[in-house]
């Protein structure tokens, strides 16, 4: 299972080739954290709290907004820090997905891809920000069949788990990421790794 991350380095652009910020936009950053737990690769999400004023009561990939001067790379590894104790340092950067405009909330995000080697023994959320943190596995995640359209004149796709639901931005990361986690973890697959 060791060369997925190799393979995913080699899909993804360089984290400091992700490209740039919408103009205008609000900056921000997230982190799709990889780590191998009971033979299987998961992915932590966070739960934000309902009374927040950005994304109220979603389920997000960890990260936020990067502060004037701070690139979006050390901004992601922080606000990882933050929301669910993995010290800085510990994440192996992969590299960068595309960036994604949120017109609702004029946020515009790179999503960087990073594998957690040693993953903590229990990621701490910040209750000041966030109702707890769900790790889903990725083989879910990239199953087409585990998503779902809801019924709603605007219909969306969305992924229920463990009482909560990933939708909206954070569906559209995932989204985005999926072809280059899927090729990597077939590869890997078929070289038997």
């Amino acid at each position: 299972m060791t060369e997925l991350p190799a393979r995913l380095e080699r899909l993804f652009r360089p984290i400091e080739g992700w490209g740039e910020f919408r103009r205008g936009a609000r900056r921000a950053a997230v982190v799709f954290v990889l780590y191998e737990s009971g033979g299987l690769w998961q992915v932590p999400f966070v739960r934000r709290r309902a009374d927040l004023r950005d994304h109220p009561g979603q389920v997000a990939l960890p990260g936020g907004g990067v502060r004037e001067g701070e690139s979006p790379w050390a901004a992601a590894q922080r606000e990882v820090e933050e929301e669910i104790a993995v010290p800085t340092g510990r994440l192996v950067p992969l590299g960068a997905g595309e960036p994604i405009y949120a017109a609702v909330s004029n946020f515009s995000v790179v999503p960087f891809v990073a594998h957690l080697p040693d993953p903590v023994p229990v990621f701490a959320h910040d209750p000041s920000e966030l109702d707890g943190v769900l790790q889903i596995p990725l083989d879910r995640l990239l199953d087409d069949s585990a998503w779902l359209e809801s019924a709603d004149p605007w219909r969306f796709r969305y992924l229920a788990h463990e009482e909560s639901v990933v939708w909206g931005l954070t569906e559209r990361i995932v989204a985005g990421l999926a072809p280059k986690l899927r090729q990597a973890l077939e590869e890997t697959r078929q070289q038997g790794g």
